[in-house]
């Protein structure tokens, strides 16, 4: 391995006069940068004052300051694992959280209401899935479902296609409701399962 000189200026270097080996050394205000220039190329390293790094090291990563708050950003951890975002959101499983929940559905025309427990609900959630058990018996020929299925949720209005099993899903700050229908009897007072999904930090 080819030894390196090191010089250290107070001046910007000339690359041109550097012989592959040479690594220059300088100071830009609080900022020191290092050159090496090796097969003719020229290869820079920003160092970090010891403080600055220490502080690092007890994050347990190293990476942009802003990468929490929605903006562009980049983050290694400590294991080698990393994260970059290009966009103005960015998600990741890093910051996903979910909360599942299950009850009896209300009558006709009422709300059910559960407590979700998220901080800053409508700046942090993602989706609310809802599922509600069905009475309607199979019957093959009109399309209906089989009898005690339970119709999958996802949207905010589910299964528009039977006015006898619509319901809604909508939440706040602090509840998510759950809204049967004026004409839905087959999910009135019927079993639900409801999954929360939402992020640590607010998305706007």
């Amino acid at each position: 391995m080819a030894k390196v000189e090191h010089f250290l200026e107070n001046k910007p270097s000339n690359f041109s006069k550097m012989n592959n080996g040479d690594m220059v050394t300088q100071s830009y205000g609080d900022k020191v940068v290092s050159y090496l220039k090796s097969n003719n190329q020229v290869y820079s390293l920003k160092w970090d004052r010891v403080s600055e790094s220490d502080e690092a090291a007890d994050k347990g990563h190293i990476g942009s300051e802003n990468f929490l708050i929605n903006a562009r950003g980049w983050r290694v951890y400590n294991d080698g694992d990393s994260e970059f975002a290009t966009v103005k959101s960015r998600i990741s499983i890093n910051s996903l959280n979910w909360s599942f929940f299950t009850g009896t559905a209300a009558n006709k025309q009422l709300f059910s209401t559960i407590p979700h427990g998220v901080t800053n609900g409508k700046k942090r959630i993602l989706a609310v899935s809802t599922n509600i058990q069905s009475d309607t018996s199979p019957n093959p020929s009109s399309g209906t479902i089989p009898t005690d299925s339970f119709l999958a949720g996802a949207g905010n209005i589910q299964d528009e296609s039977d006015e006898d099993r619509e319901f809604a899903s909508l939440y706040d700050d602090t509840n998510v409701y759950i809204f049967i229908d004026s004409t839905s009897d087959d999910v009135a007072g019927n079993r639900y399962t409801c999954a929360v999904f939402y992020a640590d930090y607010d998305l706007y």
